[in-house]
């Protein structure tokens, strides 16, 4: 049997071993967890915007124009630890197939654009392959509304505007519907009468879910703001009726299909300025 002092000392020097065993297990344990899975592509994509909203002109029932939201995505600092980048690509999320998917040779381009003619919140996919054959992607959100500026002019039977509330992705229903109408009396060289109109906004059951009723004088104009939450998706419309007044009028409709704002924050280049010198004292 060791005397006292040496089996302290044989303690230690176990106790000190077993804590360098350690130390040294837990470091390789760490490496290893990093290599685990680890992909060599860094996704470092840059894009500026991540939003936007379409616009659709129409006047008396005739589509004047229509315009899209263009977004770019920038994979110039997209990387592999592995080799060179072989292709770059973007699934735009507007289809259940993937048939708009852009696929480009990384050798020849690092931006890809497109441009959004449909609304929702989107899905996009952004992905990278190397030449050995690794594979990596990012998935982010894009949240396109849709402006509609619908006029009829001159009439005596307002026609009724269609509000499509479905959205072209399978993705949340629009949060709200905004309206700014105007309706208006115009006033001839013939003195013409006070009207009374009604504007009626119906679901897509055809259940009116909101009205406002003006009187509107020979010459002047009414207005309805208003806002409509909860409006699922399906075929809404939004109907001017003439209760009283035989004069012809005029109608502007400002709507707005909005969805909530759940798109994923911009990641715009930054590029670093040189510092400006001090001046000498």
């Amino acid at each position: 049997m060791l005397p006292p002092n040496m089996r302290v000392k044989a303690q230690h020097t176990a106790l000190m071993l077993v804590v360098l065993m350690l130390a040294s297990t837990a470091g390789c344990l760490s490496a290893d967890n990093e290599d685990d899975g680890n992909n060599p592509i860094t996704m470092n994509v840059h894009y500026d915007a991540t939003s936007g909203v379409l616009t659709e002109r129409i006047q008396d029932n005739t589509v004047l124009s229509q315009s899209g939201v263009d977004l770019a995505f920038d994979f110039a600092r997209v990387s592999s630890k592995a080799g060179m980048m072989k292709t770059f690509s973007l699934d735009p999320g507007d289809d259940v197939d993937g048939a708009n998917a852009i696929t480009v040779n990384a050798n020849e381009q690092a931006e890809i654009g497109y441009t959004y003619m449909t609304h929702g919140l989107f899905s996009v996919v952004l992905s990278a392959t190397d030449e050995n054959g690794n594979e990596a992607a990012l998935t982010i959100t894009v949240r396109i509304d849709k402006e509609i500026d619908w006029s009829q002019t001159n009439t005596e039977n307002p026609d009724s505007m269609a509000i499509s509330t479905v959205p072209d992705c399978v993705c949340e229903h629009p949060e709200k519907i905004t309206i700014d109408s105007t309706v208006s009396n115009p006033q001839d060289l013939v003195p013409g009468t006070q009207v009374t109109v009604t504007w009626h906004l119906n679901d897509p059951d055809e259940e009116q879910q909101a009205f406002h009723t003006e009187q509107i004088g020979d010459g002047q104009e009414g207005q309805w703001p208003h806002s409509q939450y909860n409006v699922g998706s399906g075929a809404w419309s939004l109907d001017v009726t003439i209760d009283s007044g035989n004069d012809s009028i005029s109608m502007s409709h400002l709507v707005n299909i909005m969805y909530e704002a759940l798109e994923t924050d911009p990641n715009p280049l930054e590029i670093e300025t040189p510092a400006e010198e001090e001046d000498s004292v």
